[in-house]
């Protein structure tokens, strides 16, 4: 169902959303060269489901540009989870969905949510640990439909190696904060991938040192 009526937002409707709503500078600067990949992949129709959402912001763009498309955003966080209703009343389509409570790293996930054409997740690899790594693209694995595509996001090693000085820094303040979390090996992922009844498609440079990984079903 639709989070709003679409009905005309009061003075202190639009406040409270406002105040709400998280920001990203990340997301704000990633968000339409990932629609460009997108554009290349998506279907006329169908139902696209993006893991941990985040602020918001990026699955509120996707929806407005690809408006026949249903979007599912989802998180576990609950300030998020506000952000991303808050950005989704304010930008009124009627093709995204009132967020879901979901731990994309937990296993048996797909059992709830199924049969979605599209399942995207942006900056969350690096994030989590290998093990949640490999839940996570088990679970999506089982909630896409045939012929369907599973799309990565995100900061990664190339064969093993942190390529940048900035990807170096950034990775080993993740592993003093988590042992276990930090970036991930793209031979990696495809293995998971292959491993998991989907089929690469394509691993696509983006800007700052970023990859995104396309896959089928």
């Amino acid at each position: 169902m639709p989070l709003r009526e679409n009905l005309p937002l009061t003075a202190n409707q639009a406040a409270n959303i406002e105040e709400k709503k998280l920001y990203s500078d990340s997301a704000a600067r990633n968000t339409s060269v990932i629609l460009e990949v997108l554009s290349q992949y998506l279907p006329q129709k169908g139902k696209v489901l993006e893991l941990a959402s985040g602020t918001g912001q990026h699955c509120t763009y996707f929806a407005k540009t690809f408006y026949n498309l249903e979007w599912q955003p989802s998180d576990i966080d609950p300030k998020r989870l506000d952000s991303i209703k808050a950005y989704i009343q304010e930008i009124d389509q009627a093709n995204i969905n009132t967020p879901l409570l979901l731990d994309v790293t937990a296993s048996d996930w797909a059992k709830k949510i199924n049969d979605y054409d599209v399942i995207i997740t942006i900056n969350i690899f690096h994030l989590i640990s290998n093990r949640e790594m490999k839940n996570l693209i088990r679970e999506s694995s089982f909630a896409l439909k045939k012929n369907g595509y599973f799309m990565i996001y995100g900061p990664f090693m190339r064969s093993g190696e942190l390529t940048s000085d900035q990807d170096f820094q950034f990775h080993n303040s993740l592993i003093n904060y988590d042992q276990e979390i930090g970036y991930k090996d793209d031979f990696d992922i495809l293995d998971e991938i292959e491993e998991n009844n989907l089929s690469p498609e394509a691993v696509i440079e983006m800007p700052a040192n970023n990859l995104m990984f396309i896959a089928k079903k």
